[in-house]
C-alpha cells in the first residue's frame, strides 16, 4: 500500500482503517478470496491463494492487474469522504517449506511506498483527494477527452514529427472549462496514483495507433510511473508483438516530479527503446528534468520548456536559450521548442537551432484525431472492468497461441 500513513493522518485514522479493511474484503470476495485469506501488516496486505494455477508470468501479471483494479477502481468511503488508495501488486511464492519472510516484505513496502519523499500536510492531501476523485470519476464515465497537438519541423511546417496527446477535462464543479489538466496531474502525483492515469492514457493511445496505422503519437508519462510492474510487462508484451505500432509511439517523460528509482527508470526506458519506441525528455530547462538523465538514456527527443523561449523575447534570455539548444544537440536526434505562441517565438527558436516546434502559433490542440473522418475519443480507465476483461481476453488468447 502506498501512502497509508499519510492517508490515516489526513483522515480519521480509526475510521479509515475500518473502511479500508472492509473494502478489501468486499472487493476481493468475488475472486473467491475470504476474509481469513487476507492479512494486513502495516503497509503490506497479504492475500493467501491456495491451489492457485497461474503457470506463466503473463497469467500472474493479468491476475495482479485484476486484483489491483478491484481494490483501487472505486474510492474507499470513509464517512462523507471518498479516498483513493493505491497498491503495488507483487507475487510472493511461499509454502510450508519456504514461509514468507516478513522482514523482506516490510523492506519491499518501504521501497514501493516512496517513504523518503516528504508527504504533504493533511489539508493538502484532502484537497488533492477531492480533485483527483472527481477527475477519476469523470474518466470512468468517459468525460476526459484526448486532444492532439502537432510537433512540426521548422524547415517545413507541413511535416509533422508526431502529435502530442493531451487531456481535456471540463470540470463540472468549476465555473469555467478547464484549459489545462496540470493542477489535477500535480495532485495525482502528490497522491502517488500516477500509474492509473498514465496506464489509462497510454493504453488509450495504443488503441488509437492500432486504428490509425499512419499516425505517430506521443504520450506523457510521470517519472513516478517509471517502475517495472505488471501493467508495464503487459504493455511491453503487446508492443513486442507489434513493432510497427511501437515505432510510432513516443513516450514523453514529464518534469513535474523527480525519478524515484533512476536505475529502474533507465532499465525500463531502454527496454521500451529496444522495442522501437522513442523516448522524449519533456520541459528541459526547468522543473526536475536535467540533462543528466538524458545523457544516460540518450532519448531521440529533447523538448525545451516554453519558459526558455518566452524569456528569450528579452535579450537577457537569448543566451540561455542558445545554450540549452547547443547542449541538447549533442544528446538527442531532435531538439523541440515548446510554447510557440507568436511569430517572434518561432523565429527565436529557429535562430537558436531547434529542429521542430510546438505551440498555439503553430496549431492548438484538437479533440479530433489527426485522420480525416475521425471521431473524438475519451480516455478509457485502465481499472475499469471493461478494460480488464478486454485485456484478459486479448492476452489469454496470445498466450495460448504461443503455447
Amino acid at each position: 500500500m502506498r501512502r497509508l500513513a499519510t492517508l490515516a493522518q489526513a483522515y480519521d485514522a480509526r475510521l479509515f482503517q475500518q473502511a479500508f479493511l472492509s473494502a478489501i474484503s468486499a472487493r476481493l470476495r468475488p475472486y473467491g478470496i475470504a476474509r481469513s485469506d487476507i492479512l494486513v501488516l502495516d503497509q503490506v496486505v497479504l492475500i493467501g491463494l491456495t491451489n492457485c494455477r497461474l503457470p506463466s508470468q503473463l497469467d500472474k501479471d493479468l491476475f495482479l492487474e485484476r486484483v489491483k483494479a478491484a481494490l483501487c477502481y472505486e474510492p474507499v468511503r470513509c464517512g462523507s469522504d471518498r479516498i483513493l488508495v493505491n497498491v503495488v501488486p507483487a507475487w510472493v511464492e511461499a509454502s510450508g517449506d519456504r514461509p514468507v519472510c516478513l522482514s523482506q516484505l516490510q523492506s519491499l513496502a518501504s521501497t514501493i511506498a516512496f517513504s523518503e519523499l516528504e508527504p504533504p500536510v493533511g489539508e493538502q492531501t484532502r484537497r488533492d483527494m477531492a480533485l483527483a476523485t472527481r477527475f477519476f470519476a469523470d474518466m470512468r464515465d468517459e468525460k476526459v477527452a484526448l486532444s492532439f497537438q502537432p510537433v512540426v519541423f521548422v524547415q517545413d511546417r507541413g511535416q509533422v514529427l508526431y502529435y502530442e496527446v493531451l487531456l481535456r477535462w471540463d470540470d463540472a464543479q468549476n465555473s469555467t472549462q478547464s484549459v489545462s489538466c496540470a493542477p489535477v496531474v500535480q495532485a495525482i502525483e502528490r497522491l502517488h496514483v500516477t500509474e492509473r492515469l498514465d496506464a489509462s492514457v497510454l493504453w488509450s493511445v495504443v488503441q488509437v495507433l492500432e486504428c490509425y496505422p499512419d499516425v505517430h503519437l506521443a504520450c506523457n508519462i510521470s517519472p513516478l510511473s517509471l517502475q517495472q510492474g505488471p501493467w508495464w510487462r503487459l504493455l511491453i508484451a503487446v508492443l513486442r508483438d507489434a513493432p510497427q505500432l511501437a515505432s510510432r509511439l513516443t513516450l514523453e517523460i514529464t518534469e513535474t516530479a523527480s525519478v524515484f528509482d533512476q536505475e529502474a527508470a533507465i532499465s525500463l526506458l531502454r527496454t521500451l527503446r529496444g522495442l522501437g519506441c522513442k523516448v522524449a525528455i519533456d520541459d528541459i530547462g526547468t522543473g526536475f528534468n536535467t540533462l543528466d538523465l538524458a545523457r544516460q538514456i540518450r532519448p531521440q527527443v529533447l523538448k525545451l520548456d516554453k519558459s526558455l523561449v518566452h524569456q528569450a523575447r528579452d535579450r537577457d534570455g537569448l543566451a540561455a536559450l542558445h545554450s540549452w539548444v547547443h547542449a541538447s544537440h549533442g544528446i538527442s536526434q531532435y531538439v523541440i521548442a515548446e510554447g510557440i505562441e507568436t511569430a517572434l517565438d518561432f523565429q527565436l527558436s529557429v535562430d537558436a537551432g531547434v529542429h521542430a516546434v510546438q505551440g498555439y502559433y503553430i496549431d492548438p490542440p484538437c479533440v479530433l484525431p489527426p485522420r480525416e473522418g475521425a471521431e473524438p475519443l475519451c480516455v478509457r480507465d485502465s481499472f475499469s472492468p471493461t478494460h480488464i476483461n478486454v485485456a484478459l481476453n486479448t492476452y489469454s488468447l496470445k498466450d495460448q497461441e504461443q503455447r
